[in-house]
Protein backbone atom coordinates (compact mmCIF):
# COMPACT_ATOMS: atom_id res chain seq x y z
CA UNK A 1 0.00 0.00 0.00
CA UNK A 2 1.05 3.35 -0.84
CA UNK A 3 1.08 6.18 1.31
CA UNK A 4 0.82 9.81 0.51
CA UNK A 5 1.45 12.63 1.84
CA UNK A 6 0.24 15.72 0.93
CA UNK A 7 -0.27 17.74 4.59
CA UNK A 8 1.57 17.86 7.70
CA UNK A 9 -1.57 16.05 8.47
CA UNK A 10 -0.97 13.46 6.82
CA UNK A 11 2.73 13.25 8.14
CA UNK A 12 1.05 13.19 11.63
CA UNK A 13 -1.99 10.57 11.45
CA UNK A 14 0.95 8.46 9.30
CA UNK A 15 3.25 8.80 12.68
CA UNK A 16 0.45 8.22 14.84
CA UNK A 17 -0.91 5.06 12.89
CA UNK A 18 3.10 3.75 12.93
CA UNK A 19 4.62 4.25 16.10
CA UNK A 20 7.45 2.92 14.95
CA UNK A 21 7.74 5.35 12.52
CA UNK A 22 7.57 7.67 15.00
CA UNK A 23 10.52 6.08 17.00
CA UNK A 24 12.79 5.91 14.11
CA UNK A 25 11.96 9.82 13.19
CA UNK A 26 13.18 10.67 16.50
CA UNK A 27 16.32 9.01 16.23
CA UNK A 28 16.78 11.11 13.51
CA UNK A 29 15.83 14.17 14.38
CA UNK A 30 16.91 14.12 18.23
CA UNK A 31 20.17 13.13 19.92
CA UNK A 32 20.71 10.12 22.29
CA UNK A 33 20.84 12.57 25.17
CA UNK A 34 17.59 14.84 23.99
CA UNK A 35 15.95 11.12 24.25
CA UNK A 36 17.14 9.78 26.92
CA UNK A 37 16.24 13.12 28.54
CA UNK A 38 12.16 12.55 30.05
CA UNK A 39 13.95 9.28 31.38
CA UNK A 40 16.30 10.71 33.23
CA UNK A 41 14.59 13.88 34.45
CA UNK A 42 12.31 11.27 36.07
CA UNK A 43 15.24 9.95 37.80
CA UNK A 44 16.44 13.35 38.90
CA UNK A 45 13.03 14.14 40.78
CA UNK A 46 13.15 10.76 42.15
CA UNK A 47 16.42 11.26 43.51
CA UNK A 48 15.90 14.53 44.73
CA UNK A 49 12.46 13.72 46.13
CA UNK A 50 14.85 10.99 48.24
CA UNK A 51 17.33 14.01 49.24
CA UNK A 52 14.55 15.83 50.47
CA UNK A 53 13.22 13.69 52.97
CA UNK A 54 16.34 13.40 54.17
CA UNK A 55 17.06 16.26 54.92
CA UNK A 56 13.44 16.40 56.77
CA UNK A 57 14.53 13.80 58.76
CA UNK A 58 17.95 15.45 59.17
CA UNK A 59 15.96 18.64 60.08
CA UNK A 60 13.45 17.42 62.45
CA UNK A 61 16.56 15.22 64.36
CA UNK A 62 18.60 18.15 64.63
CA UNK A 63 15.17 20.26 65.94
CA UNK A 64 14.44 17.71 68.76
CA UNK A 65 18.34 17.64 69.57
CA UNK A 66 17.80 21.61 69.79
CA UNK A 67 14.34 21.38 71.46
CA UNK A 68 15.92 18.88 74.17
CA UNK A 69 19.25 21.16 74.22
CA UNK A 70 17.32 24.21 75.08
CA UNK A 71 14.98 22.19 77.68
CA UNK A 72 18.45 21.55 79.17
CA UNK A 73 19.46 25.05 79.35
CA UNK A 74 16.33 26.60 80.56
CA UNK A 75 16.52 23.65 83.55
CA UNK A 76 19.98 24.25 84.45
CA UNK A 77 18.64 27.85 84.58
CA UNK A 78 16.11 27.34 87.12
CA UNK A 79 18.96 25.42 89.09
CA UNK A 80 21.13 28.33 89.55
CA UNK A 81 18.54 31.03 90.34
CA UNK A 82 17.57 28.04 93.04
CA UNK A 83 21.38 28.11 93.64
CA UNK A 84 21.69 31.94 93.34
CA UNK A 85 18.64 32.68 95.66
CA UNK A 86 20.10 30.14 98.18
CA UNK A 87 23.25 31.97 97.95
CA UNK A 88 21.81 35.56 99.14
CA UNK A 89 19.61 34.40 101.49
CA UNK A 90 22.54 32.53 103.17
CA UNK A 91 24.27 35.63 102.98
CA UNK A 92 21.64 38.26 104.16
CA UNK A 93 20.82 36.37 107.19
CA UNK A 94 24.71 37.19 108.23
CA UNK A 95 23.53 40.73 107.86
CA UNK A 96 20.29 41.09 109.54
CA UNK A 97 21.64 43.50 112.15
CA UNK A 98 22.99 45.77 109.60
CA UNK A 99 20.01 46.04 107.77
CA UNK A 100 17.73 46.64 110.61
CA UNK A 101 20.63 49.25 111.50
CA UNK A 102 20.90 50.87 108.28
CA UNK A 103 16.81 51.25 108.39
CA UNK A 104 17.40 53.20 112.03
CA UNK A 105 16.56 50.32 113.88
CA UNK A 106 18.33 48.27 116.89
CA UNK A 107 18.19 44.65 115.98
CA UNK A 108 16.59 42.06 118.64
CA UNK A 109 16.48 39.04 116.78
CA UNK A 110 15.59 36.83 113.51
CA UNK A 111 12.08 35.16 114.06
CA UNK A 112 11.81 31.21 113.65
CA UNK A 113 9.06 29.83 111.66
CA UNK A 114 7.86 28.70 114.93
CA UNK A 115 7.76 32.05 116.02
CA UNK A 116 5.65 32.58 113.21
CA UNK A 117 3.44 29.77 113.96
CA UNK A 118 2.83 31.11 117.49
CA UNK A 119 2.25 34.44 115.82
CA UNK A 120 -0.68 33.50 113.68
CA UNK A 121 -2.19 31.25 116.23
CA UNK A 122 -2.67 34.31 118.50
CA UNK A 123 -3.90 36.43 115.76
CA UNK A 124 -7.62 37.00 114.16
CA UNK A 125 -6.44 35.82 110.56
CA UNK A 126 -10.19 35.67 109.53
CA UNK A 127 -10.57 36.87 105.27
CA UNK A 128 -7.13 35.91 104.79
CA UNK A 129 -7.03 33.48 102.57
CA UNK A 130 -4.74 30.45 103.53
CA UNK A 131 -2.09 30.16 100.75
CA UNK A 132 -1.25 33.67 101.57
CA UNK A 133 -0.86 32.94 105.19
CA UNK A 134 0.87 29.53 104.09
CA UNK A 135 3.09 32.49 102.09
CA UNK A 136 3.61 34.75 105.46
CA UNK A 137 4.94 31.63 107.47
CA UNK A 138 7.14 31.14 104.52
CA UNK A 139 8.41 34.35 104.71
CA UNK A 140 12.66 34.70 103.57
CA UNK A 141 12.58 36.98 107.27
CA UNK A 142 11.10 38.67 109.95
CA UNK A 143 13.17 40.71 112.54
CA UNK A 144 11.88 41.54 115.40
CA UNK A 145 13.64 45.32 116.45
CA UNK A 146 13.28 48.57 118.14
CA UNK A 147 13.23 51.60 117.17
CA UNK A 148 14.95 55.39 118.54
CA UNK A 149 12.73 55.12 121.65
CA UNK A 150 12.54 51.65 122.17
CA UNK A 151 9.52 50.83 121.07
CA UNK A 152 9.22 47.02 119.60
CA UNK A 153 8.72 46.99 115.84
CA UNK A 154 9.31 44.46 112.91
CA UNK A 155 10.72 44.44 109.92
CA UNK A 156 9.41 42.00 106.82
CA UNK A 157 12.43 41.15 104.28
CA UNK A 158 12.38 39.75 101.68
CA UNK A 159 15.74 38.03 99.77
CA UNK A 160 16.98 37.62 96.20
CA UNK A 161 19.83 37.82 94.10
CA UNK A 162 17.82 40.14 91.59
CA UNK A 163 15.18 41.29 94.22
CA UNK A 164 12.02 42.49 92.18
CA UNK A 165 8.36 43.51 91.80
CA UNK A 166 7.60 40.25 93.26
CA UNK A 167 9.96 40.72 95.98
CA UNK A 168 8.62 43.98 97.39
CA UNK A 169 4.60 43.00 97.20
CA UNK A 170 5.45 39.90 99.34
CA UNK A 171 7.28 42.70 101.84
CA UNK A 172 4.72 44.72 101.52
CA UNK A 173 1.99 42.10 102.64
CA UNK A 174 4.63 40.22 105.25
CA UNK A 175 4.64 44.07 107.21
CA UNK A 176 0.79 44.61 106.51
CA UNK A 177 0.18 41.06 107.98
CA UNK A 178 3.06 42.05 111.11
CA UNK A 179 0.62 44.97 111.96
CA UNK A 180 -2.22 43.46 111.70
CA UNK A 181 -1.55 40.30 113.79
CA UNK A 182 1.02 42.20 116.57
CA UNK A 183 -0.46 45.17 116.80
CA UNK A 184 3.03 47.04 116.26
CA UNK A 185 4.19 49.00 113.24
CA UNK A 186 6.29 46.92 110.78
CA UNK A 187 8.31 47.68 107.89
CA UNK A 188 9.39 46.23 104.50
CA UNK A 189 13.13 45.39 103.19
CA UNK A 190 14.12 43.65 99.88
CA UNK A 191 18.08 42.48 100.01
CA UNK A 192 19.69 41.56 97.36
CA UNK A 193 22.75 41.64 95.12
CA UNK A 194 21.29 44.10 92.40
CA UNK A 195 17.49 45.07 92.00
CA UNK A 196 15.08 45.16 89.03
CA UNK A 197 14.87 48.79 87.87
CA UNK A 198 11.39 48.42 87.99
CA UNK A 199 10.78 48.66 91.66
CA UNK A 200 13.18 51.82 92.19
CA UNK A 201 9.91 53.96 93.09
CA UNK A 202 8.93 51.89 95.89
CA UNK A 203 12.75 51.94 96.72
CA UNK A 204 12.37 56.23 96.45
CA UNK A 205 9.19 56.67 98.05
CA UNK A 206 10.37 54.67 101.15
CA UNK A 207 7.51 52.66 100.89
CA UNK A 208 10.15 49.27 100.89
CA UNK A 209 13.90 49.48 102.15
CA UNK A 210 16.47 48.66 99.66
CA UNK A 211 19.33 46.75 101.22
CA UNK A 212 22.41 45.90 98.95
CA UNK A 213 24.27 43.28 99.42
CA UNK A 214 28.42 43.34 99.27
CA UNK A 215 29.78 40.62 96.63
CA UNK A 216 32.51 40.19 98.50
CA UNK A 217 29.99 38.81 101.66
CA UNK A 218 28.55 36.48 98.54
CA UNK A 219 32.01 35.19 97.70
CA UNK A 220 33.46 34.57 101.32
CA UNK A 221 30.76 31.68 101.69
Amino acid sequence: MTTTIHTIEDLIRILDDNPEWMDALRARLLTRELIELPERFNQFVAEMNSFVAEVQKFVEATNRRFDALENRVASIQDDVGILKGAHARSAALRETPFIASEMGFRWVKDLTAFDLWDLIDDADTSGIPTNELRSFRRADLIIEATDQDGNPCYIAVEISFTANGRDTSRALRNAEFLTRFTGKQAFSAVVGLRRDDRIQGLVESGEVFWYQLDPEVLEAE
